[in-house]
């Protein structure tokens, strides 16, 4: 019994370790995403070329603390997906968008949109685990998880519309076919959506919820 009890407080002992590594994690992230942004901004207006790069960079200064915002709200979101949305930031934002990645890189833009699917799939299984009552049916959380994808990424499309309308930039690719970019950038993200469902809760078992006879 002895061994057994040392063990769990072992085990004890290491979770608020880690959890305070992530916090570490989280703090850096935020600090290398903000004075990205701000360096930008400061060689921006050194050589004064243009206005709409302005916006870009204030966003990426502004995101990194949109989970403060969210938990200030009420939400919870863990340390680790926080440190997942940090992480994404850095290549869709400030390699992406600030350094034009996705202009010089083709194949970055989807990779990027592959790679929002499955961070939204963890997000929706975020919301799941916070719920009250939340269901025990596998199939309602995969259905709510692949519509949840389909939401973040149809919200994306929306939001480089209007940049793009306001701001003068070209995220869309609307002078050229950017129908055909746009659809892409959805069938990407929800392909990615399918494979972030299926590592969130692909462990719990499709066959969990038959009913025994």
């Amino acid at each position: 019994m002895d061994s057994q009890d040392k063990s769990k407080s072992g085990k004890n002992q290491s979770k608020p370790k880690h959890k305070s590594k992530l916090k570490i994690l989280n703090y850096i992230l935020k600090a290398i995403i903000f004075l990205s942004g701000l360096t930008l901004m400061v060689m921006f207006f050194s050589k004064a070329s243009g206005t709409y790069k302005i916006w870009s960079y204030l966003a990426t200064m502004a995101l990194p603390f949109s989970v403060d915002l969210v938990r200030l709200l009420g939400l919870k979101i863990s340390d680790r997906l926080e440190a997942a949305i940090l992480l994404f930031i850095i290549p869709a934002m400030v390699l992406g968008i600030d350094l034009d990645w996705y202009k010089i890189i083709y194949p970055f833009d989807k990779i990027v949109h592959g790679a929002s699917g499955i961070l939204a799939a963890f997000g929706a299984r975020e919301i799941i685990d916070q719920a009250s009552g939340k269901p025990d049916n596998i199939w309602f959380k995969v259905t709510f998880s692949i519509c949840f994808v389909s939401f973040t990424a149809v919200a994306w499309e929306c939001i480089e519309f209007l940049i793009d309308r306001f701001t003068g930039t070209n995220m869309q690719e609307l002078i050229t076919p950017g129908l055909e970019d746009t659809m892409f950038d959805l069938i990407v993200a929800m392909l990615g959506g399918i494979i972030g469902t299926v590592l969130a809760f692909g462990h719990l078992g499709f066959t969990k919820n038959k009913t025994k006879k």
